[in-house]
Parts: structure tokens; C-alpha cells; sequence
């Protein structure tokens, strides 16, 4: 294509000119190839900080978002069921500043889609907290209204608050997706521009030997191996990023929301496991939402369902570790649990609120707490993968836009030597 242009010029201009308008040609689309490949660098950065800086933390403040409001609904089905509001009220209050504190950097952070949603949460939150001391109130009494009342917040947190935090997770878990893919794909602008300039660089070192008899022209191929150089450093720079974004995409951002989904599902059925107790012979519905749960959690057999899929994902032994203990975890609490159904429907529901709370080592409190335990910390290896492989891909871009300055700056450099000295011969 080049050569052709050259040659319908080369009737109406000088040999001079001719190569003037070459060199201009070359520049031009050396500079070219080099802008198209540090504009792709810029927008895949800037999409790897959003990931690290905007995205990535606004997942994590939705996971903590819904997981404080989950377990501020357990802890205090779980305090109401105990009779004692000392420790498991505070905690309740822990958990509702922390979702208070959460709800509000993220009000702050969402979009016009999120933020009318986000202030009905915030509007249930009072509702529901107001519930809730209203349940302890007639607690303290002795009164049976406090269960209707405790019921009642629960209902308002599954029913409507929970389902707002879980959209807000997923609207970030798409927001972290997206970016993610922005920082990945292959090149093809980079591509077509940088074999352009190859393909112009050999063109013209052809014209050049032919009209000067010289078989090489040290200048211009010296410009064509860098050109050659910038594309392959700038395909190979990119590729590195790119697999970097995947990495943390597949073994961060995927497992980290499997993950979520299983730390949900436990905390649902701690808080199912209280609330058929508090109801007192009528929570058959909570009972089997708690069985379904499980399932999802685990599967029926105990080697399925969500942890056996983040088992499978889980890309090192920290992370397998960790799941596997909360998948052995969740198999004791089921285990628990129907003793401590058995012995409720045996008519000792004294006994069975006593299996059900206490906080002894094997007791079904302290199982669940080890395998929330075991859930967040998996979580946060996997939050972290993402961020280190976004930061260490953004590492290899900030490299790869120096390099790709100095080479074009060399390209350029390499064109003007080459051209120079042919045109003196003219002067």
C-alpha cells in the first residue's frame, strides 16, 4: 500500500521531496502505532485502578454490608431466644453500625441506579432496629408479643433488606466484572497499526535502496526493528496484563462471589435454626427454609452444593484450606442442628435452646461460628487476589507505556537519521 502511494508520486515530485514526504509518511504512522498502543495501556490502567481503587472495595463494602445485617437478624433471634441481651446485644449493635457505616460509603459511591434504593435501606434500618427493641421490651416483660415483633423484623430483613444488599453486591460484582473485561482482550488496534508501521518501514527501505543503490539503509532498518520491537512488546506487555486481570477475574472475582453466596446461605439458616425455636411449634416454615439452605450450602450429602464449587475453583492450597474446614464445619452444624430438633420435638425445648445457643466448642453456636470464621477468611483471599493481580497488572502497563515512549521516540529517531543524509546528497 505504501509502495503504491509512493509510486503514483513519484511522477510529480523530486527525489528530495519524495523522501520528505516518506519520512513524513513513517513518522507519522510510528507515532501513530505509538499512540494507539499508549492509549490501550492508559484505558486498561485505568480500568485495573478502578478494579483496585472504586470496584473492587465497593464489592467488599457490599459483602460486609449484607453480611452485618444478616448477623444482626441471627444475633438477636439468637439473643431473644437466650433471654439475655448483655453480650448478644452489643454484638447487635456492632453489627448494625457496621452496616450503618458500610450502607454509607456506599451511598456515597453508587450510581443514580443504587442510590434510591440504598435510601430505603437506610429507611428499614431504623424501622427494623425499632422493631427489634420493641421485641426486647415485651421480652423484658415477659409478654409473649415480643416473638410476634421479633418475627416481624426478621420478615422485614428477609423480606426486603437483605434482597437490597444482595442487589447492591451484585451491581458491584458487575461493575468489578466489567472493568475486569476492559483489562483483558486482545489488542487489535495495537496489531493493525504496528504491522502498518513494519510493513511502511520495509516499503521504504526498499524505495531507498533502489533509488540510492545502497542494499542497506542503517536508519531505516534500524527503525524497522524497533517498530518490529514496539509490537511485540507492546503485544507481549499487554498479554501479561491481560492474563494478570484473568487470573484475578477467575480465582478472585469468581470464587470471592461464590463464596458470598455461601457465607449468606450460613447465615440465613443460623438465623432459620433461631426462629424455629422462637416460634414454638409454628416455624415449620423456617425449619425447611434452614433444610433447603443447607443443601444449597453443602448438598444433601454433605459433598456439594456451593462449597464443593468453590472447593473446585479454589486456585491454591490457603484457599482450598479454608473451604474445606468451613465445608467440614457446615457438615457438624447439620448434624447439630437435627439433635437440636430432635430434642424440641421430644418436648424439651429448654434443652433444645440450650443446644442451640450455648457457646461451648461442639455446641451448634460455636460450629457456626467457626464456619463463618472459615467463610471470611477464604473471602479475604480471595478479595485480596484481586487486588494484588489488578495492582501487579497495572505494574506491567506502567512499564509498558515508558517503553513504548522511548521506543517510538527511537522509531522516529531512527526514520529522521536514515532519511537526513540521503538528502543532503541533493543539497
Amino acid at each position: 500500500m505504501a509502495t503504491a502511494f509512493v509510486r503514483r508520486l513519484r511522477s510529480g515530485v523530486t527525489t528530495p521531496q519524495l523522501y520528505q514526504l516518506v519520512a513524513a509518511a513513517l513518522v507519522a504512522i510510528g507515532i501513530g502505532a505509538g499512540a494507539a498502543g499508549l492509549h490501550t495501556v492508559g484505558h486498561r490502567s485505568s480500568a485495573l485502578h478502578d478494579v483496585g481503587s472504586v470496584s473492587g472495595p465497593q464489592s467488599a463494602d457490599a459483602q460486609d454490608l449484607y453480611r452485618s445485617l444478616a448477623d444482626a437478624d441471627a444475633t438477636a433471634a439468637s439473643a431473644f431466644l437466650l433471654g439475655e441481651w448483655g453480650v448478644q446485644r452489643q454484638r447487635y449493635l456492632d453489627d448494625l453500625a457496621r452496616a450503618g457505616a458500610a450502607l454509607t460509603v456506599a451511598t456515597r459511591d453508587a450510581g443514580d441506579a443504587d442510590t434510591a434504593g440504598l435510601r430505603r435501606l437506610a429507611g428499614q434500618m431504623s424501622t427494623y432496629a425499632g422493631l427489634v427493641e420493641t421485641a426486647r421490651s415485651y421480652d423484658r416483660l415477659g409478654l409473649p408479643l415480643g416473638g410476634a415483633y421479633l418475627r416481624e423484623a426478621s420478615a422485614l430483613m428477609r423480606g426486603s433488606m437483605l434482597p437490597a444488599a444482595q442487589d447492591l453486591f451484585a451491581s458491584a460484582q458487575r461493575r468489578l466484572a466489567a472493568a475486569q473485561r476492559e483489562a483483558t482482550g486482545f489488542p487489535w488496534s495495537v496489531l493493525v497499526l504496528g504491522v502498518a508501521a513494519v510493513a511502511a518501514l520495509v516499503a521504504a527501505h526498499v524505495l531507498v535502496a533502489r533509488r540510492t543503490n545502497r542494499l542497506v539503509n542503517v536508519g531505516l532498518a534500524a527503525g524497522g526493528l524497533v517498530a518490529v520491537i514496539s509490537l511485540a512488546w507492546s503485544i507481549g506487555g499487554l498479554g501479561i496484563a491481560a492474563r494478570q486481570a484473568d487470573v484475578g477475574r477467575r480465582d478472585g472475582t469468581a470464587l470471592a462471589a461464590l463464596l458470598a453466596d455461601a457465607r449468606r446461605a450460613a447465615v440465613q439458616a443460623h438465623t432459620d435454626e433461631a426462629l424455629t425455636l422462637i416460634a414454638r411449634g409454628s416455624g415449620a416454615a423456617y425449619e425447611q427454609d434452614l433444610v433447603a439452605v443447607l443443601d444449597n450450602l453443602i448438598g444433601q450429602d454433605g459433598a456439594g452444593g456451593l462449597l464443593a464449587r468453590a472447593a473446585s475453583l479454589a486456585p491454591a492450597d490457603a484457599d482450598r484450606a479454608a473451604v474445606e474446614q468451613a465445608r467440614g464445619q457446615a457438615r457438624r452444624w447439620r448434624d447439630l442442628h437435627r439433635k437440636v430438633r430432635e430434642t424440641d420435638d421430644g418436648g424439651d425445648y429448654t434443652a433444645a435452646v440450650r443446644l442451640a445457643t450455648t457457646t461451648e466448642p461442639d455446641t451448634a453456636t460455636a460450629v457456626f461460628g467457626r464456619l463463618d470464621a472459615a467463610l471470611t477468611g477464604a473471602l479475604a483471599l480471595a478479595d485480596d487476589r484481586v487486588a494484588r493481580q489488578s495492582a501487579s497488572a497495572g505494574r506491567s502497563l506502567d512499564a509498558l507505556a515508558i517503553t513504548l515512549v522511548l521506543l517510538t521516540a527511537g522509531l522516529v529517531t531512527a526514520v529522521v537519521l536514515g532519511i537526513r543524509p540521503r538528502l543532503r546528497e541533493y543539497r
